[in-house]
């Protein structure tokens, strides 16, 4: 081992990591379920909204009745 060298065994990686390993690796998978979670428990608890709060955001009863339909993996902002 080198005196004057810091950590001899550790090197960043030669290159960062595909954008497929992003999405399909197991990091991808786990941030796609947690972000699937996510959005069922928000069209959920919007469903559950009393009118008057519904109104305060300009939302009507049909609107929230066509979010709360839709798929939890019908995610039209995927790439946060």
């Amino acid at each position: 081992m080198n005196p004057h060298v810091c950590c001899d065994s550790v090197s960043a990686p030669a290159h960062p990591p595909a954008p497929w390993r992003r999405l399909f690796g197991v990091t991808g998978v786990m941030r796609r379920l947690r972000r699937y979670n996510q959005l069922w428990r928000e069209r959920r608890q919007l469903q559950a909204l009393p009118d008057e709060l519904l109104r305060d955001v300009g939302l009507s009863r049909e609107q929230v009745r066509r979010e709360s339909r839709r798929h939890y993996w019908d995610d039209l902002g995927w790439r946060r």
